[in-house]
Formats: structure tokens, sequence, C-alpha cells
């Protein structure tokens, strides 16, 4: 009988063991996915959109067509963006003012029209800028200084289903 609970002992120790490596696993596959980061509204940088200034410490992207993009993303020199959604370009304060006068004429500023935001690392650090008539999208830091921003989503369904995830 001695026997049996030794055996009992040692496998109960064993199964223990592997919940606790799988559960360990499982947490550390997590941590390598990556941190959220976060936006932030900023009446700010809209006005630094609607004077047409590029800030040259960023990279720019833009998701949609090239004569009307529904968003325009700048991520910092010191990160990298992964991401196949967005298309690179080198902004000039020209062709941000013709994106500007086609996506967000005089009509169609301010609270309803398009949204200006900082792209915040998890520390709250800025990192990126986003311009879009969508005011939030999901935002992930991986190792490297590399980032993952998602592009916009339209579907109509979005803004009901979708947290607002902005800070005023």
């Amino acid at each position: 009988m001695n026997k049996t609970v030794n055996v009992r002992s040692v496998w109960t120790g064993l199964i223990t063991a592997l919940v606790i490596f799988a559960i360990t696993g499982l947490l550390a596959g997590c941590a390598t996915i990556g941190t959220k980061g976060r936006m932030q509204r900023s009446q700010e940088l809209n006005q630094k959109f609607l004077n047409y200034e590029v800030l040259l410490d960023y990279n720019y992207y833009y998701s949609g067509g090239h004569d009307r993009p529904n968003a325009i993303l700048g991520i910092h020199k010191d990160y990298q963006l992964v991401s196949p959604l967005w298309k690179t370009i080198q902004l000039s304060s020209a062709q941000l003012e013709k994106w500007i006068e086609t996506i967000a004429p005089e009509n169609y500023r301010g609270e309803s029209g398009y949204v200006a935001a900082y792209i915040l690392d998890p520390n709250g650090k800025k990192i990126g800028i986003w311009y879009s008539i969508r005011n939030t999208t999901p935002v992930k830091f991986l190792e490297r200084n590399k980032i993952m921003v998602n592009s916009p989503d339209l579907s109509p369904s979005w803004e009901i289903e979708t947290p607002i995830g902005i800070n005023y």
C-alpha cells in the first residue's frame, strides 16, 4: 500500500508540474505577442494636420486610396511599422494639404470629422500620430521597437461594437 501512495504522489507531482509548465508557457507566449498601446486625441495635433505640418522625425503611411486616404499614420523613426495594410509615402506639406482639403474640407472638421490622435506606447510615450475618420484602432508593441497598427475599420457597425479608447 505504501508503494501505491508513493506512485500517486509522484503522478500528482508530475501532473502539477506539467500544469504549471503549460500555464507558464502560455503566459510567456502572450508576452511575446506584444503589449497594447493607446491613442490620445489632441487638438494641438489636429492643428498641425490642418496647417499641413509634416513632422520630420516620423515615417509616414496611408490607408485607402492615394487620392483619398481613410487614414494617415506617422510612426517615429525609432520604431518600425509591421503591417501590410499601410502604404509608405515620403510625405510633403503639399501632399498633406491635398489630402486634408480632400478628406477634411472646412465643412467637415471638428467633432464630427477627422480625428487627430497621438499613438502612445504602454508607458505613455508619444511614438506615433493618427489622422482618420475613425477615432481609434488597435495598436500593439512588439519586441525591438516594432509596432503593429491596424488600418481603420470602415464597416458600418464598427462604431457601435468597438469601444472608443481615446482619452480627451
